[in-house]
């Protein structure tokens, strides 16, 4: 069978491909929640402790319809959708725990959550609310099993979270790694030809600034934690901040270094020297050296833009002293 010639336009490929990876990873979610499931109604049981077969039974005939779903499935949202609900019907797993095992189940669940480096209020919280209920099975199993059933919601829920904060903060971290690669091949190619065309120089500082600052934003991602209060939804708007703050202060600090405000030399050469020979008509010996260290210079104040706060006390530090005494 000849395939459709729209299945060889790149792009419909991507998207089916996408499509297709992300069938997987839902099945193998359904699969697995589902097999939890199994599973716990599998444990031996003591006299008087009867399984729920009709629950069962429910349950497993909800996971069929599930998977059915998702193996048909034609847009990747429809896939989370059917992914959530198998998360949900593995809840169901608490009401079909044996009753000698519960405690050990909801121990073990919220002793999992410390680990996942989450604030500890939280599991703090869990064991405050259904220990007794735990800890009561025995006398008590229902309401046992509805605070199993709780704590594992709770457990999804971080679980969740986690996926989606370590998706995007690798996400984050492969685009800022590609800025700051193509930023700095950018800026040693704009400083090599500024003696040709002479605003290349202000390009060059720019995009040293950019690379600086890229790596500014690597160094110091939000943390698990920090992203609980909101700081993940608005941090592609600090990145743009970030880098958009690294170029301007990569080009201020450089002009006020190229000017004398900070004088700095090594080896009897000024940052003004380096900055004269990449313009410079004709090539001298050290250009490139030079070029490395305009390049070296720029990044570093794009990485921290702190350090304009040192010329902004050179300039008007004794202005604003000048008027205090007046």
């Amino acid at each position: 069978m000849v395939s459709p010639w729209w299945r060889f336009i790149p792009g419909r490929r991507r998207r089916t491909w996408k499509l297709e990876k992300r069938r997987v990873e839902a099945l193998s979610s359904i699969v697995g929640d589902r097999s939890h499931v199994e599973s716990m109604a599998q444990r031996p049981r003591k006299d008087g402790d009867k399984l729920d077969t009709e629950l069962l039974e429910m349950v497993l005939k909800r996971f069929a319809e599930i998977e059915a779903s998702a193996k048909d499935a034609n847009l990747e949202d429809e896939l989370d959708d059917f992914e959530d609900d198998g998360e949900v019907q593995g809840l169901f797993a608490a009401y079909l725990c044996p009753i000698n095992e519960i405690q050990d189940e909801g121990s073990l669940a919220i002793d999992n959550i410390e680990g996942w480096g989450i604030p500890k209020a939280s599991p703090k919280k869990l064991r405050d609310l259904f220990s007794k209920k735990l800890q009561n099975a025995a006398d008590n199993p229902h309401d046992a099993r509805s605070a199993l059933y709780s704590i594992f919601a709770e457990a999804d829920a971080w679980r969740d979270f986690i996926d989606d904060y370590e998706e995007s903060m690798l996400n984050y971290r492969r685009w800022l790694l590609f800025t700051m690669l193509a930023s700095i091949a950018l800026a040693v190619v704009s400083l090599y030809y500024a003696s040709h065309i002479s605003i290349l120089m202000l390009a060059g500082l720019s995009f040293a600034g950019a690379a600086g600052s890229s790596v500014s934003v690597m160094a110091k991602m939000p943390a698990l934690d920090a992203s609980l209060a909101g700081e993940l939804d608005a941090y592609s708007r600090r990145v743009f901040t970030r880098i958009a703050v690294g170029i301007v202060a990569s080009l201020i600090g450089c002009g006020l270094m190229g000017w004398g405000v900070l004088p700095i030399s090594m080896q009897n050469q000024t940052f003004a020297d380096a900055l004269n020979a990449c313009v410079a008509s004709a090539p001298t010996p050290g250009t490139s050296i030079r070029i490395l260290i305009v390049l070296a210079v720029a990044m570093l104040l794009g990485f921290s833009e702190r350090a304009l706060t040192s010329f902004e006390r050179r300039i008007f530090g004794e202005v604003n002293t000048t008027r205090r005494k007046r």
